[in-house]
């Protein structure tokens, strides 16, 4: 076959243009900063679990255009924000790595979230809830441009707890004392009292990894609160819970997303049984949607019945689906991105984010999109989970849809 010398300039100005996908040996790397060790790791080294399952599963798919797919730069912040800082900008230092996931938790998300909006590569959130992370301007104002978020944000579990507190006339609510603790309470408080204008609302707060909350509890207690809500991550819940069956308080209790984990299922024991906590409906449904499915199906022949994944091969733990499956999701967000745009330049994987239009993830059933909306779950993507003890072991049972 003959080849022109037009043919071979055109050939030599692709492979020269910045971002487009060719069939090549160079990997197309990502990379992100997360709680991989540490008190909280269970959601660090969850969302990284997740990745590397995308990951693996884009590569023995043959990659994306015969380029294969690495984990370029993972690092551990243990929840720190400043750690998480630090470890950002060795990444953005690296002009290779082309799509980011944000942190575990609030608080080194919104320490990052600047940077990144500098930087302008794209970055998905898997886990922090706090809604100035995507919308730092209000609600009613753009998002970042290159910040995307499938978590559940605390404006959408506020409204699916408030919906079942209201019901009651006296109720308390305890809370961390971080970003998404004091955004999270104040929008369940304006929601419980805009559905019930007669509650009365107790708000107390606490820190991270405290090991006593006698004196909140005493004063909700004092206030003669009907039901109980606390917000906060799950090792801090079964201290409370603990603290409350010392002192006889059994009020309705009700969980933010942190009540389903394993630290708060393992540290209250069969104090749990009773609690109701809000969390992703897709893992509590039966039968799961094709892509939760297949995403538990590929964790548990990577991993086993493990402590993220439970003992229970048929029934994951619905923790999985935040804690892990919400890492697959993001990934795989920004490889289908790539995709669709043909490129790994900053500008065409925002530009085709941005018109992501029913997605099947794991976590949400359908993930979308849009210049002005960069948040993907919405109201009906969540349950109200009741724990119950059956066989001898505390389970989760999805309430509502």
């Amino acid at each position: 076959m003959k080849i022109s010398r037009r043919d071979l300039a055109l050939g030599a100005a692709m492979l020269a243009m910045p971002g487009v996908l060719r069939a090549q040996s160079a990997p197309i790397k990502l990379g992100f900063t997360a709680a991989l060790t540490g008190p909280f790791n269970e959601f660090g080294e969850g969302i990284n679990r997740g990745a590397q399952i995308a990951v693996e599963e884009c590569n023995k798919a043959g990659g994306i255009n015969g380029r294969m797919v690495e984990l370029a730069e993972v690092l551990d912040d243990q929840l720190v924000p400043d750690r998480a800082v630090q470890n950002l900008r060795r990444i953005l230092d690296n002009r290779e790595i082309v799509g980011l996931m944000c942190p575990s938790g609030s608080g080194p998300t919104l320490a990052i979230a600047d940077m990144i909006q500098a930087d302008g590569r794209p970055i998905i959130n898997p886990q922090a809830q706090t809604p100035s992370i995507v919308y730092p301007n209000g609600l009613d104002k753009p998002p970042r441009p290159n910040l995307f978020s499938i978590s559940i944000g605390n404006v959408v579990e506020s409204e699916k707890l408030a919906a079942a507190l209201s019901e009651f006339s006296r109720i308390g609510v305890l809370h961390e004392s971080t970003g998404y603790g004091v955004t999270g309470a104040d929008l369940v408080r304006k929601e419980i009292q805009r559905r019930n204008a007669r509650a009365r609302v107790t708000v107390e707060s606490y820190n991270q990894r405290a090991q006593d909350m006698t004196a909140q509890l005493v004063r909700v207690q004092r206030a003669n609160a009907e039901a109980m809500l606390v917000i906060g991550l799950g090792a801090d819940f079964a201290v409370i819970r603990r603290n409350m069956s010392r002192l006889n308080m059994n009020p309705a209790l009700y969980g933010s997303t942190g009540a389903v984990t394993v630290p708060y299922i393992e540290g209250a024991g069969d104090l749990a049984a009773g609690t109701r906590a809000v969390n992703h409906a897709a893992f509590g449904r039966r039968p799961m949607h094709a892509t939760a499915q297949k995403f538990a199906d590929l964790y548990r022949a990577k991993f086993g019945t493990d402590r993220w994944y439970g003992t229970d091969a048929a029934n994951p733990l619905i923790s999985l689906a935040g804690t892990v499956a919400s890492g697959y999701d993001c990934i795989n967000l920004l490889l289908d991105s790539i995709r669709r745009a043909g490129s790994t330049s900053a500008a065409d994987m925002v530009k085709a984010l941005d018109q992501t239009t029913d997605y099947e993830g794991a976590t949400i059933r359908r993930i979308s999109f849009t210049p002005q909306n960069h948040v993907a779950l919405k109201l009906e993507d969540l349950g109200m989970y009741e724990m119950l003890k059956r066989d001898g072991r505390v389970v989760l049972e999805l309430r509502d849809q």
